[in-house]
């Protein structure tokens, strides 16, 4: 059977624009008993060819359809039986392809029909990799948006809950979600947000880090100012407090926003055990989070410079091990420090089933093999050691390389000036968080400023019944040099 030769020529543009790529498929046929010449098009591998057959090659076959004008319409009302069908264009033709429709192209009719029969490749729901919890939900985003977004209405089943889709890059066209709740979320915020992504220009979006880094490119700083989690239950929770959520189709992580400082020290764990419990793990974790980043430093800053300070019994012990290595202790601390992290790094990198056994023998054999060798000092291997046992607990993974860099921050100025550089950085530690806001919010919300009523949820964890509120709970501030322009303004006016 021949096809009109208009048809094939105007099917032929279409797959040419694609590349004529092999996965391109295309099956001519004839509607109404032979009268008027169609063809249909996918891309195999992302639609559901059973939904194809069953809702539109069978029913396109077998039904008599009259032609008049309304002819697409009749298509469309009476034969195509898939959940949505849409008009489209040639031009539109390329990218609905590649979105998973299939395209119904009719001779002589300028309308394309576009209908819905995606089915990508995904894995199954698991358990979340990022955030494990001893109890609670034990339910993980995957690689599908759309899935995920029908994650967080399964938590949040409320008429407020509002969905705004919108595509990124302009080669890899990805489809990114944002979901608030009106009347909760701060308009101001939100307008922030919008604004931060209407200004991303991009080529290709493969991650919700690469929406991540460009939201927030302005800040220039080492901590993370949006929380990523691939946890539903932590998404719905950080909505109902109003933030906003971004999810980006490919990427199993889900971006939260505006994020501060405490959020890094929540844990899911903390709303699934008992209030007692949660207020002191957590009290500890923020704890642990800071000795962490002290402990080298601090350790380079006595043995370098006040040596004298140190009870006798300790400081002999001290000197007796430096009298055997070669290396200062700022030196054998970076190296012993770089060679950790090395291992840590091995160890992710590595396939699951030899990772935990590299770990276990480097750790060991370097560790006792270099103190064997006079190369450190016990002492050196203890502190690092210790440092990095406690920057393990903290939840979020993207707060962990903040530890890192500050560790070794705190390492070079411990051992160029002492405690003083030590109380030097801290203090300029302190004016950077002070300072940083995320999109708009304070990063060091709700203690600077202080908000009374929002203690119940920082460092020490309320019973739920005292916490679950539909408050607005963040509120936009300009930093201070804003605010002194504004004011400079007024005055200037006035």
């Amino acid at each position: 059977m021949k096809s009109n030769e208009k048809l094939e020529e105007r099917v032929g543009h279409l797959l040419r624009e694609l590349g004529n790529g092999a996965d391109v498929k295309s099956r001519y046929f004839r509607l109404s008993d032979q009268e008027k010449a169609a063809c249909m098009i996918y891309i195999e591998g992302i639609v559901d060819t059973a939904s194809i057959q069953d809702h539109i090659v069978d029913p396109l076959l077998n039904k008599h359809i009259k032609f008049d004008h309304a002819f697409i319409d009749q298509l469309i009302e009476r034969v195509v039986e898939t959940a949505l069908v849409e008009k489209i264009t040639d031009k539109q033709a390329p990218g609905k392809l590649l979105e998973g429709f299939a395209l119904i192209v009719v001779d002589q009719e300028e309308i394309i029909i576009a209908a819905d029969t995606v089915k990508w490749q995904e894995r199954s729901l698991s358990s979340p990799k990022g955030q494990r919890a001893l109890q609670g939900p034990d339910l993980g985003f995957t690689e599908s948006r759309g899935g995920n977004v029908a994650l967080v209405r399964k938590w949040v089943k409320n008429a407020d809950l509002r969905h705004e889709l919108t595509t990124y890059g302009d080669l890899t066209n990805t489809t990114v979600s944002l979901l608030y709740i009106e009347g909760i979320v701060e308009p101001d915020i939100l307008n922030e947000i919008k604004a931060k992504l209407a200004s991303v220009a991009l080529d290709s979006v493969l991650d919700s880090n690469y929406i991540a880094e460009s939201i927030t490119k302005e800040a220039q700083s080492i901590f993370p100012l949006t929380l990523n989690s691939d946890r539903p239950d932590v998404v719905a929770a950080e909505i109902l407090e109003g933030r906003v959520c971004i999810i980006v189709d490919g990427s199993p992580y889900a971006l939260i926003a505006p994020a501060v400082l405490v959020q890094f020290f929540q844990s899911a764990d903390d709303y699934y055990l008992p209030a007692p419990a949660s207020r002191l793990i957590r009290r500890i974790r923020f704890l642990l989070f800071w000795l962490s980043v002290y402990i080298p430093g601090t350790f380079v800053a006595f043995t370098t410079f006040h040596a004298g300070i140190l009870p006798v019994n300790l400081l002999v012990g001290f000197v007796a091990q430096r009298e055997a290595v070669p290396f200062p202790t700022f030196l054998e601390v970076l190296v012993v420090d770089f060679l950790i992290q090395a291992i840590l790094e091995a160890s992710n990198r590595l396939p699951q089933n030899v990772s935990v056994t590299i770990s276990l023998f480097g750790a060991i054999v370097f560790g006792q093999s270099s103190v064997e060798a006079q190369l450190i000092q016990p002492i050196t291997l203890v502190v690092l050691s210790v440092s990095f046992i406690l920057s393990s607990i903290i939840p979020i993974a993207t707060m962990s390389y903040a530890t890192r860099i500050l560790r070794v921050a705190f390492i070079l100025i411990g051992a160029l000036l002492g405690l003083y550089g030590i109380a030097l950085l801290t203090l300029l530690l302190l004016v950077h968080l002070c300072y940083l806001r995320s999109f708009g919010v304070p990063y060091l919300a709700p203690f600077a400023p202080f908000t009374l009523k929002d203690q119940r949820d920082t460092l020490i964890r309320n019973p739920i019944p005292t916490i679950t509120h539909k408050e607005v709970r963040f509120h936009k501030e300009e930093p201070m040099d804003s605010a002194n322009q504004v004011n400079e303004k007024e005055e200037n006016d006035s």
